[in-house]
């Protein structure tokens, strides 16, 4: 209970400071250049220390857990995790499955198959193929008679995103849920002929699935959908000439090389599979409806496809980049929607959103989690009872470890890199910058100079500020890069001279900022460092100014 309340703690800490204005009010994206952290980092390991002592009291025999798990850290630098933990409870059935829980251990994955599915799908046909209408790939929808909008999805008008991140308003499955419980006798031709434990093939499922009601019009409002996800592996399967599982298994389990990640049910030898209905569960056959919730993976596995997203492995930068964004929000400030992203923000210190999907299927519950700001994750997969709640859980206390570890590890390597005074050439025009960390994100400019002018007075006329004391700048990496220079943007903050009291006042729009000031085509918050080969700065030009200032001193490590 002692942890439950302190979690608790914490959560009323989160939203208090979801719903406050993020100070110093960065863009979205990275403070900092992506850390490499390696194992000897301090900051790292006590926090790796921190998360063990965490863990430990949860799951131990003495109190009696029931629930085998398997976590991971990892990055897009290392092969090796940053953190790995496990533990084995002991009601596993190890004369069907392993007896000791690794990261090489494989557990059913539920709904995090909709981002395997996904991460294939945009491998394989792309981004753009998204704002296709899907009656172009599923010849049952095209031919669907549409009835009226109470009583009938508007099916020519859906497209392949939409039903990628649950926008369509397509019924969340076509297989029986309920027993009768008290309702009204249904006639035969209402009862559906298959599903648990017969999967519906794909007559059976368009059979089912076209006298479906919508949930709500198309793009009103996101509501999940694993019928969306069978649909979308049909459709990749027309795209593609070839079924789902083919291509699962050679484009992308063989294009990265995974070990432990199956389709089709592997042998239990390799499973995690708890006493009691684990094996039943470990066995249950989604048939095409897999794409949505069937695919069995393990720690190392799930780890390798999160840092070949972040790396683009499979897919170029710009569709990477397209597909990790929102395309709605929920009722929770804290969460939004992708495709099919569940997008949690949360403060570490500065706010921060983490690409997640989580998924469960009787006995097993999993999520996989993505900074896109730092190019790390973590996974964790749970066997045993209650296991939706236990990743929660655990997900809470990897992100509140970790993630602030490594921006204290991005923090610490772009000081640095970049940290330290540039100034002009020796007998050339007095023109120098400054440039620290400190408490906050980016890089902060702390003196500029140009040609003797200073510049925190031009941009406090500029801003119409009475001193240069109200004047901030920070540097915030852009992902502008080529070989050898790397692009930052400055942020200089307006003073609106408001007390916040609520959304309009209160909220951050440095956004709206960027780019403001233009002198002969230049922005004047356009900087640009060029990098020796190993990657620290050598210069830097504040390009507005058309100079390029040499760096003199740098900070020591």
């Amino acid at each position: 209970m002692k942890l439950f309340s302190s979690l608790l703690i914490l959560g009323a800490v989160f939203f208090a400071d979801v719903l406050a204005v993020p100070s110093p009010c960065p863009l979205v994206g990275p403070a900092f250049p992506w850390p490499t952290p390696s194992s000897t980092n301090k900051r790292l390991d006590t926090a790796r220390k921190k998360l063990s002592a965490l863990l430990e009291p949860i799951f131990n025999a003495a109190n009696g857990s029931t629930n085998s798990i398997a976590v991971q850290a990892f990055d897009t630098f290392n092969d090796s995790p940053l953190f790995q933990w496990s533990y084995t409870a002991d009601n596993l059935d190890t004369n069907l499955g392993v007896s000791h829980v690794d990261q090489n251990s494989v557990f059913r994955v539920g709904s995090v198959s909709k981002l395997w599915a996904m991460y294939l799908f945009l491998a394989e046909a792309g981004m753009d193929t998204l704002s296709d209408p899907i009656v172009k790939y599923v010849p049952e929808l095209q031919s669907a008679v549409p009835g009226d909008a109470i009583n009938s999805v508007q099916w020519a008008n859906v497209t392949v995103g939409e039903l990628a991140s649950h926008l369509a308003g397509v019924g969340r499955d076509w297989n029986p849920s309920m027993t009768q419980m008290g309702f009204p006798v249904l006639q035969p031709d209402e009862v559906p002929p298959c599903g648990n434990p017969v999967p519906c093939d794909r007559t059976q499922f368009f059979d089912g699935l076209l006298q479906r009601h919508p949930t709500f019009p198309i793009s009103a409002t996101p509501a999940y959908s694993n019928a969306a996800f069978q649909i979308l592996g049909y459709a990749l399967e027309a795209i593609k000439n070839d079924t789902f599982e083919n291509l699962f298994e050679s484009q992308l389990v063989g294009a990265l090389n995974l070990s432990h990640t199956f389709y089709a049910t592997p042998s239990p030898s390799l499973g995690v599979i708890p006493q009691g209905q684990g094996a039943d569960f470990w066995k249950m056959d989604l048939g095409d409806e897999n794409p949505a919730g069937g695919i069995y993976s393990s720690a190392n596995d799930m780890a390798a496809l999160g840092r070949a997203i972040l790396n683009n492995t499979l897919t170029d930068p710009l569709t990477t980049r397209r597909w990790m964004k929102p395309h709605s929000h929920t009722s929770s400030l804290a969460y939004s929607v992708g495709a099919p992203w569940e997008i949690i923000s949360f403060p570490v210190p500065r706010l921060i959103d983490l690409y997640t999907k989580s998924g469960d299927i009787g006995s097993y519950s999993s999520i996989l989690a993505l900074s896109p700001d730092h190019g790390v994750g973590f996974t964790i997969l749970v066997a045993g009872t209650g296991g939706h709640a236990v990743v929660a859980m655990v997900a809470d206390l990897v992100a509140q470890t970790i993630l602030p570890a490594l921006e204290y590890i991005a923090k610490d390597q772009a000081r640095v890199r970049f940290a330290g005074t540039y100034s002009a050439p020796s007998g050339g025009v007095n023109s120098s910058i400054s440039i620290a960390t400190d408490f906050g994100p980016g890089l902060r400019v702390t003196n500029w100079t140009s040609n003797s002018t200073d510049m925190f007075q031009s941009l406090a006329t500029l801003r119409g500020a009475n001193d240069t004391s109200q004047i901030t700048i920070r540097l915030y990496p852009t992902g502008l890069e080529t070989p050898g220079n790397i692009s930052f943007r400055a942020l200089i903050p307006p003073d609106l001279g408001l007390t916040p009291i609520g959304p309009f006042t209160g909220s951050c729009i440095t956004w709206v900022t960027v780019d403001s000031f233009i002198y002969g085509g230049v922005g004047l918050d356009e900087f640009v460092f060029a990098l020796d080969d190993n990657l620290s700065a050598t210069s830097v030009s504040p390009r507005v100014l058309r100079i390029d200032l040499q760096r003199q001193y740098r900070t020591s490590e």
